[in-house]
């Protein structure tokens, strides 16, 4: 039978040993608890610059991952630019210094001058000479393994294209080379004597040169010279436009296009010159209607002509000649609403949408009796269709009132 011992009091020494034992423990505990909450701190910061392409937190693992992909910040002129001046600057911004001897960006058409740099994260290119005006201009950055590299190695992960347009050219210049060039009835005289060397040829085509029209021919008609307006783009001078595309071989467009420029600088360099004159057609309504056609300061034709009923009135004002044909087919709405269909007319020179200067049998001529074109006598006609060309202005005068043009069909 074993011997149970008395319960003996707990000496004070052996209660501090367990009060340190104690804090250890929780000293213990605490340590724990910090470095758990420092693992979760760290993951969720390298969870965020994974997610983001933030920089790297810490020297070390700026060297595990490598440089941080390069990126364009900015382009100048901005993409779908319109209206870009001929000499702006084109400027690239980068999102970090650029290495010296790295690729550079390539525009098309080339733009003459020079890539430099303009700070360590710009390049800029100040053209050294004007595009042709409408000019479309690409813009190439190029990324990846050949790209545009940083000081650290890194490289455009694509490549960044802009594409802009260059603004339009002068009018006024557009004027002083078709009248030298004879497609005007002016001529032109710069105020300064000289020929003009191909960059200075390219900067007046934005920035007309000094210089005075005046009258090719004496006899010019009235209304003629009413409808000349120097330095603006209306029915006179697009006419003259057009006569020199269709003359040059080119699309006779009625709207000033890119491929105009520089067909019209070659011309002026070689000297092509109008090679069928300036005609003029001046149409009147006053009783008995005519058509007078000027060319180079004669009157070749005149002719008594029909115009448009009340119902249909030929339009008055100052046009030019759009489109031709030697015959042609005719289909419209009558004013009492029955449909026409006038198969072989000849001699058709349109120069007001569906309006035209042609050929029509009539038992008479000189009152209103068409649908709102200006219908001639056959044979006057076909003369009128050799003086006639693309772009030949036409000016209808006046409108005679409904009760003569009923008396004069009397």
């Amino acid at each position: 039978m074993r011997t149970r011992r008395a319960h003996q009091p707990t000496s004070s020494a052996t209660k501090a040993a367990r009060r340190r034992k104690a804090r250890r423990a929780q000293r213990v505990v605490r340590l724990v608890e910090l470095v758990v909450i420092g693992l979760v701190v760290t993951a969720s910061i390298v969870g965020w610059h994974l997610a983001t392409g933030g920089p790297a937190v810490t020297g070390r693992s700026a060297a595990r991952r490598g440089p941080v992909a390069l990126r364009v910040v900015a382009v100048s002129p901005g993409d779908g630019a319109l209206g870009v001046a001929p000499m702006m600057p084109i400027t690239v911004r980068f999102s970090a210094p650029i290495a010296l001897h790295s690729p550079l960006p390539v525009t098309s058409p080339p733009v003459p001058g020079r890539w430099a740099r303009d700070g360590p994260e710009e390049l800029v290119l100040h053209p050294s000479a004007p595009l042709l005006p409408l000019t479309s201009v690409t813009l190439r950055v190029p990324g990846e393994g050949s790209g545009v590299r940083a000081v650290d190695g890194a490289r455009l992960a694509s490549t960044v294209v802009d594409r802009w347009q260059v603004g339009e050219g002068s009018v006024l210049r557009l004027q002083q080379v078709l009248a030298t060039l004879g497609y005007l009835p002016l001529t032109w005289t710069p105020a300064t004597a000289g020929h003009l060397d191909a960059r200075e040829d390219l900067r007046a085509l934005y920035h007309a040169p000094a210089g005075s029209f005046a009258w090719r021919y004496a006899n010019t008609p009235a209304s003629l010279q009413q409808a000349w307006e120097p330095g603006v783009d209306n029915h006179m001078t697009t006419g003259a436009m057009v006569a020199f595309e269709v003359h040059d071989g080119l699309p006779g467009y009625t709207s000033i296009r890119p491929l105009l420029w520089p067909v019209l600088l070659s011309a002026e360099e070689a000297g092509r010159m109008n090679p069928v004159g300036y005609t003029y057609a001046l149409v009147s309504q006053a009783l008995p209607e005519s058509l007078t056609l000027w060319h180079d300061g004669t009157d070749v034709l005149e002719t008594t002509v029909n115009t448009g009923i009340d119902a249909t009135p030929t339009p008055t004002g100052t046009f030019f000649v759009y489109r031709r044909f030697a015959s042609t087919t005719m289909s419209g709405t009558n004013p009492n609403g029955s449909y026409y269909l006038d198969h072989g007319v000849r001699w058709v020179n349109y120069f007001d949408g569906g309006v035209a200067i042609h050929g029509f049998v009539r038992s008479s001529y000189g009152f209103p009796q068409s649908l709102g074109c200006v219908e001639l006598p056959l044979a006057e006609a076909a003369v009128a269709w050799d003086w006639i060309h693309y772009g030949t202005v036409v000016t209808v005068l006046g409108e005679p009132s409904a009760t003569i043009a009923a008396s004069a069909s009397q």
